[in-house]
């Protein structure tokens, strides 16, 4: 079977990977301008946790809303749901925390995401062994299954990224600000610190559903590498935003082209596809380098 044969059952998970890579990559350069890269990766980590931990509480809530619903399209509205849900309000929270102002006299920012990184990755495979979790299960939660994305999770994929991207519409020009000159925008009396949880409540949103959608490292990737590259490229805000998107559409597409060719894992072909957008960077790099020698 061709590509172009298996486009029907494969539409979904192309749809999915290009949203994703999309919007990842346009918030990956807040990111990565703002220094926090680290914290991309504790919030996956959490939303992680969160996922781990739904899938009991599925099966644990599922029997009551059998008696109500009693359907097909009812189960699988909620199986989606349930996981998305959780793994939100665990991002949420821990973006709340990493967004608070406080001294770093002793405990520091740093160390304070190490501990988010590090303690929710734990406690995920602990609760996967406990629920009796299979390879199959921590596989397709770091590296997701962009194969068969079920119609239900590309909706609130879908959904999710619409309201993420009206917040950035509407606060573009505040998020901009407050990124890259917080103690003008607040001489200013913008309100920074509300501002900038909101900034991190979209990342960690789209974090979270993303994961749900494509697993960890994809996303994770998503974030950093498609911002990156562009920056090497331009020092013009706006062109960064327009490269970086392009990047990552272009690697989740040809990404997952090449996984269905080559028998490969789809996931990690994006993450390599992506990581060959920094040839032209380190290109012009080379070249600016070696005119100014």
């Amino acid at each position: 079977m061709s590509f172009w044969d298996a486009l029907p059952i494969l539409q979904n998970g192309i749809a999915a990977s290009v949203i994703v890579a999309l919007l990842c990559s346009y918030l990956g350069v807040f990111v990565v301008l703002k220094r926090i890269v680290f914290m991309t990766a504790a919030l996956s980590q959490v939303s992680s946790l969160g996922i781990t931990i739904s899938l009991p509480l599925q099966a644990w809530i599922w029997g009551s809303v059998t008696v109500a619903a009693g359907t097909q399209q009812a189960q699988s509205i909620y199986v989606a749901a349930v996981p998305v849900i959780v793994a939100i309000l665990f991002a949420c929270t821990a973006a709340s925390i990493m967004a608070f102002q406080y001294s770093e006299k002793r405990l520091t920012r740093e160390s304070l995401l190490g501990i988010a990184y590090v303690i929710p990755a734990a406690l995920a495979m602990l609760v996967l062994d406990a629920t009796g979790g299979t390879v199959h299960d921590i596989n397709n939660l770091l590296f997701g299954n962009t194969v068969f994305v079920p119609a239900t999770h590309l909706t609130f994929l879908i959904i999710v990224a619409i309201f993420v991207s009206i917040i950035h519409v509407v606060l573009y020009k505040e998020f901009i600000f407050i990124s890259f000159d917080p103690d003008t925008a607040k001489a200013l009396g913008i309100k920074t610190i509300f501002l900038t949880q909101i900034l991190f409540y979209s990342l960690a949103m789209m974090i979270s559903v993303s994961i749900i959608t494509i697993g960890v490292l994809p996303v994770f990737s998503f974030m950093i590498i498609p911002a990156t590259a562009s920056l090497m490229i331009t020092n013009t805000l706006k062109h960064a935003f327009l490269i970086a998107t392009l990047f990552g559409v272009i690697s989740a597409i040809v990404g997952y082209y090449l996984s269905f060719e080559f028998a490969l894992p789809t996931g990690p072909t994006m993450v390599a596809t992506a990581s060959l957008l920094f040839i032209p960077g380190l290109f012009i790099k080379f070249m600016t380098g070696f005119s100014k020698s």
